[in-house]
């Protein structure tokens, strides 16, 4: 990946949190406003969202109308 370099302005208090958390998770404070941004996109892309509601989807099942019961045996649907 290309990489360019950016000037941001940010208030002292602000980057001396910034860097405690980043020193707590033994990284660079390049690397945690970094991952931080990233991690920010796809929370507001809506990613996390649609995979959460994908997930529940898979838990609950859907309705194929059988009520619970298997219409035939996978062996007759299968036979050659």
């Amino acid at each position: 990946m290309e990489k360019r370099n950016l000037t941001v302005s940010l208030p002292y208090a602000l980057i001396g949190k910034a860097k405690e958390c980043a020193v707590k998770e033994s990284r660079s404070l390049n690397e945690y406003v970094r991952q931080s941004i990233e991690e920010k996109i796809v929370r507001d892309s809506g990613f996390d969202k649609a995979r959460e509601r994908q997930l529940r989807r898979l838990k609950t099942g859907y309705k194929l109308g059988t009520k619970g019961r298997r219409p035939a045996e996978r062996e007759a649907l299968h036979e050659r």
